[in-house]
């Protein structure tokens, strides 16, 4: 067995290289958007899972069915956003000029049935994992909530790394990508189940360098940030304003700014991170199956190399 996975993530470092080497800073700017709901929004980086559970008992009673309600919202949004995404980022991995709107305009409607099917899956997770968070829940619904969390996000990964350039280049509808990829995937489900291991593998990295580098950007920003703060809030209290009213106004008015630019350069940390994993799912697919392969100009021209 040729084992295509492990080909596939050296090759997709060459890949990565020339498609950021020629990239222009707005190109890199316009990635980084992507990548902030194609492969961020799951990347755990400057998170303080220490304060994070405590943030929901300091929340009043009242007013918790507004704030589920909020954020259900804003991820119902954020999930549609990142589904005509996965295409755009898609046209980008093919060699195509970054567009965020007219790519969006011209790909919404296949990223809505995208849409459709990840809420589709979420549903059954959701309801899962909060009776398992709410009720006390027995040791064997725990574990079947575990496997089928697994599957469920199995299926979600196989539909955006496979499904939809399958949708892209014979340019069908979900239904008939997944019909289409369903006899690749059976016969060939060693590598798929390979290539599987092998994006878990890449994405713990991702996760655990993205949030080493996230929080050594966020000190090194820190820095002049804290410099221009010290100096300007010293000179407003040799003016004779109070010190306590200085902090606060100095605070409030440089973190928006600070987070911004720590935010920015996060995501454009993460550009060739997510650019690496979601090259190694293309190559894969076109070794697979030559007929769907999304990248054959790319993958000729590395190999001729």
């Amino acid at each position: 067995m040729a084992w295509h996975a492990v080909r596939a993530a050296g090759e997709s470092v060459t890949a990565t290289r020339t498609l950021l080497s020629g990239a222009s800073l707005a190109a890199w700017l316009r990635l980084s958007v992507l990548v902030a709901f194609v492969g961020t929004l799951v990347t755990p980086f400057l998170v303080d899972f220490n304060r994070g559970a405590s943030l929901l008992p300091s929340i009043p009673e009242t007013a918790m069915p507004a704030v589920l309600a909020a954020t259900l919202v804003l991820a119902a949004a954020a999930l549609c956003v990142g589904s005509v995404f996965e295409f755009v980022f898609l046209d980008a991995l093919r060699g195509e000029r970054v567009r965020l709107l007219e790519g969006s305009t011209r790909r919404f409607r296949a990223g809505l049935q995208v849409f459709g099917f990840r809420a589709a899956l979420a549903v059954p997770a959701g309801g899962v994992l909060a009776s398992v968070v709410l009720f006390d829940a027995p040791t064997a619904l725990v574990v079947a909530a575990g496997v089928l969390a697994v599957a469920l996000a199995a299926i979600d990964h196989l539909t955006l790394a496979f499904v939809v350039p399958i949708m892209l280049v014979e340019g069908c509808s979900l239904p008939e990508g997944w019909r289409a990829f369903s006899p690749t995937l059976r016969e060939e489900w060693r590598e798929y189940a390979l290539y599987l291991l092998i994006a878990a593998a890449l994405w713990g990295a991702i996760a655990l360098g993205g949030g080493l580098l996230g929080a050594l950007v966020a000190f090194a920003v820190l820095v002049p940030f804290g410099a221009l703060g010290t100096a300007v809030g010293g000179a407003l209290v040799t003016q004779g304003l109070a010190r306590t009213v200085v902090g606060h106004a100095v605070i409030g008015t440089l973190l928006g700014p600070y987070l911004l630019v720590v935010v920015s350069l996060v995501l454009l940390v993460h550009v060739p991170l997510i650019t690496h994993l979601r090259y190694v799912a293309l190559f894969v697919l076109g070794d697979t199956e030559e007929r769907y392969d999304p990248i054959p100009g790319i993958r000729a021209a590395i190999r001729r190399g």
